[in-house]
Protein backbone atom coordinates (compact mmCIF):
# COMPACT_ATOMS: atom_id res chain seq x y z
CA UNK A 1 0.00 0.00 0.00
CA UNK A 2 2.61 2.45 0.21
CA UNK A 3 4.27 1.94 -2.51
CA UNK A 4 0.83 2.74 -4.24
CA UNK A 5 0.31 6.02 -3.01
CA UNK A 6 3.81 7.62 -4.24
CA UNK A 7 3.06 5.69 -7.69
CA UNK A 8 0.08 7.11 -8.08
CA UNK A 9 1.08 10.77 -6.90
CA UNK A 10 3.82 10.20 -9.70
CA UNK A 11 1.57 9.34 -12.35
CA UNK A 12 -0.63 12.39 -11.47
CA UNK A 13 2.11 14.81 -11.84
CA UNK A 14 3.37 13.54 -14.95
CA UNK A 15 -0.31 13.93 -16.76
CA UNK A 16 -0.31 17.70 -15.85
CA UNK A 17 2.96 18.19 -16.80
CA UNK A 18 1.47 18.54 -21.02
CA UNK A 19 4.02 18.92 -24.12
CA UNK A 20 3.24 22.47 -25.13
CA UNK A 21 4.75 26.04 -24.25
CA UNK A 22 4.90 24.99 -20.89
CA UNK A 23 7.99 22.53 -21.56
CA UNK A 24 9.83 25.44 -22.02
CA UNK A 25 13.20 24.10 -22.14
CA UNK A 26 12.30 21.61 -25.17
CA UNK A 27 14.80 21.61 -27.79
CA UNK A 28 14.11 22.92 -31.28
CA UNK A 29 12.82 20.77 -34.22
CA UNK A 30 15.26 22.65 -36.07
CA UNK A 31 17.95 25.17 -36.01
CA UNK A 32 18.86 27.17 -38.92
CA UNK A 33 21.39 30.13 -39.55
CA UNK A 34 21.25 32.66 -42.66
CA UNK A 35 17.44 31.70 -42.90
CA UNK A 36 15.15 33.45 -45.34
CA UNK A 37 11.41 33.02 -44.99
CA UNK A 38 9.30 34.59 -48.36
CA UNK A 39 5.58 34.98 -49.71
CA UNK A 40 5.15 35.58 -53.30
CA UNK A 41 1.64 36.23 -55.27
CA UNK A 42 1.43 35.45 -58.87
CA UNK A 43 5.14 35.65 -59.14
CA UNK A 44 5.41 38.68 -57.53
CA UNK A 45 7.51 38.92 -53.89
CA UNK A 46 5.28 40.47 -50.88
CA UNK A 47 7.72 40.52 -48.41
CA UNK A 48 10.95 38.94 -47.32
CA UNK A 49 12.39 38.06 -44.14
CA UNK A 50 15.38 37.06 -42.63
CA UNK A 51 17.49 36.28 -39.86
CA UNK A 52 20.61 35.52 -38.70
CA UNK A 53 19.56 32.44 -37.12
CA UNK A 54 16.38 30.67 -36.41
CA UNK A 55 14.97 27.91 -33.69
CA UNK A 56 11.99 26.13 -35.45
CA UNK A 57 9.55 24.33 -32.75
CA UNK A 58 6.22 22.39 -33.34
CA UNK A 59 4.05 22.33 -30.69
CA UNK A 60 1.02 21.41 -30.18
CA UNK A 61 -0.84 25.24 -30.82
CA UNK A 62 0.93 25.32 -34.27
CA UNK A 63 4.25 25.96 -35.00
CA UNK A 64 6.68 28.53 -35.58
CA UNK A 65 10.45 29.87 -35.58
CA UNK A 66 12.11 32.09 -33.05
CA UNK A 67 14.99 34.76 -34.67
CA UNK A 68 17.33 36.54 -33.87
CA UNK A 69 18.33 39.70 -35.92
CA UNK A 70 15.22 39.37 -38.20
CA UNK A 71 15.08 41.72 -41.17
CA UNK A 72 11.89 42.10 -43.07
CA UNK A 73 11.30 43.55 -46.77
CA UNK A 74 7.94 44.44 -47.98
CA UNK A 75 7.93 44.74 -51.54
CA UNK A 76 5.92 46.95 -53.73
CA UNK A 77 5.76 46.31 -57.72
CA UNK A 78 8.38 43.75 -57.63
CA UNK A 79 10.67 46.59 -55.60
CA UNK A 80 12.19 47.12 -52.08
CA UNK A 81 9.22 49.64 -50.35
CA UNK A 82 10.02 49.69 -46.23
CA UNK A 83 11.98 47.41 -44.36
CA UNK A 84 11.29 46.23 -40.51
CA UNK A 85 14.70 45.10 -38.12
CA UNK A 86 15.15 43.97 -34.47
CA UNK A 87 17.23 42.02 -32.12
CA UNK A 88 14.19 39.17 -31.93
CA UNK A 89 11.19 37.65 -33.64
CA UNK A 90 9.09 35.44 -33.91
CA UNK A 91 7.03 34.17 -36.72
CA UNK A 92 3.77 32.10 -35.77
CA UNK A 93 2.95 30.02 -39.34
CA UNK A 94 -0.51 29.71 -37.94
CA UNK A 95 -1.18 32.59 -37.01
CA UNK A 96 0.10 34.01 -39.75
CA UNK A 97 1.75 36.56 -37.28
CA UNK A 98 5.14 38.08 -36.88
CA UNK A 99 6.10 39.37 -33.78
CA UNK A 100 9.71 41.82 -33.64
CA UNK A 101 10.87 42.79 -30.58
CA UNK A 102 13.65 44.67 -28.99
CA UNK A 103 15.53 47.58 -30.39
CA UNK A 104 12.73 47.55 -33.40
CA UNK A 105 13.32 50.43 -36.24
CA UNK A 106 11.11 50.39 -39.71
CA UNK A 107 12.38 52.53 -42.80
CA UNK A 108 10.88 53.50 -46.17
CA UNK A 109 13.18 56.11 -47.85
CA UNK A 110 10.40 56.56 -50.56
CA UNK A 111 8.41 58.45 -48.13
CA UNK A 112 10.99 59.72 -45.45
CA UNK A 113 9.86 57.90 -42.78
CA UNK A 114 11.32 55.98 -39.85
CA UNK A 115 10.03 54.38 -36.40
CA UNK A 116 11.27 53.36 -33.74
CA UNK A 117 9.24 51.12 -31.01
CA UNK A 118 10.21 48.32 -28.60
CA UNK A 119 7.87 45.46 -30.32
CA UNK A 120 5.72 45.50 -33.30
CA UNK A 121 3.09 42.99 -35.00
CA UNK A 122 2.84 42.02 -38.84
CA UNK A 123 -0.40 40.37 -39.98
CA UNK A 124 0.66 38.33 -43.54
CA UNK A 125 -3.09 37.90 -44.07
CA UNK A 126 -4.49 41.53 -43.61
CA UNK A 127 -0.78 43.27 -44.39
CA UNK A 128 -1.70 45.44 -41.49
CA UNK A 129 1.27 46.63 -38.73
CA UNK A 130 0.44 47.63 -35.78
CA UNK A 131 1.82 47.83 -31.54
CA UNK A 132 0.30 49.26 -28.14
CA UNK A 133 3.71 49.94 -27.23
CA UNK A 134 5.37 53.19 -27.41
CA UNK A 135 6.59 54.62 -30.84
CA UNK A 136 8.60 57.64 -32.16
CA UNK A 137 8.05 58.17 -35.97
CA UNK A 138 10.29 60.67 -37.89
CA UNK A 139 9.52 61.80 -40.89
CA UNK A 140 10.81 65.64 -42.77
CA UNK A 141 12.08 66.45 -39.47
CA UNK A 142 9.17 66.07 -37.45
CA UNK A 143 9.21 63.59 -34.65
CA UNK A 144 5.37 61.98 -33.45
CA UNK A 145 5.50 60.14 -30.63
CA UNK A 146 2.77 58.26 -29.17
CA UNK A 147 0.92 55.11 -27.63
CA UNK A 148 0.95 52.50 -30.53
CA UNK A 149 0.19 52.25 -33.62
CA UNK A 150 -1.37 51.03 -37.45
CA UNK A 151 0.09 51.08 -40.66
CA UNK A 152 0.16 49.51 -43.67
CA UNK A 153 3.13 47.60 -44.78
CA UNK A 154 5.05 50.15 -46.93
CA UNK A 155 4.31 52.49 -44.26
CA UNK A 156 2.61 55.83 -46.20
CA UNK A 157 -0.52 55.31 -43.88
CA UNK A 158 0.39 55.21 -40.27
CA UNK A 159 -1.93 56.07 -37.36
CA UNK A 160 -0.13 57.27 -34.51
CA UNK A 161 -2.84 56.99 -30.88
CA UNK A 162 -2.37 59.38 -28.21
CA UNK A 163 0.31 61.40 -30.16
CA UNK A 164 2.61 64.34 -29.47
CA UNK A 165 4.40 66.21 -32.10
CA UNK A 166 7.47 67.86 -31.77
CA UNK A 167 8.24 70.62 -35.03
CA UNK A 168 11.60 72.02 -35.49
CA UNK A 169 12.67 75.05 -34.24
CA UNK A 170 13.40 76.33 -37.93
CA UNK A 171 11.27 76.53 -41.08
CA UNK A 172 14.51 75.17 -43.25
CA UNK A 173 14.39 71.99 -41.06
CA UNK A 174 11.12 70.79 -42.51
CA UNK A 175 12.61 68.89 -45.26
CA UNK A 176 12.05 65.20 -47.30
CA UNK A 177 14.59 63.73 -45.30
CA UNK A 178 15.66 59.74 -46.47
CA UNK A 179 15.47 57.55 -44.24
CA UNK A 180 17.77 54.60 -44.13
CA UNK A 181 16.37 51.25 -44.32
Amino acid sequence: MKLIFPFALLLCLAACGGAGPAAEGAPPAQHAQDVIISESQMGEGKWLLTATDADFYQADEGSYVAMRKPHIIFKTGGEAGSSITARKGRYDFDKNLIMLNDAVHGANAREGAELDTEILFYDTQTRLIWTDAPVALKRGGVVVKGSGLKANQDLSEIEIFKQKTALPQNIKDFRAATANL
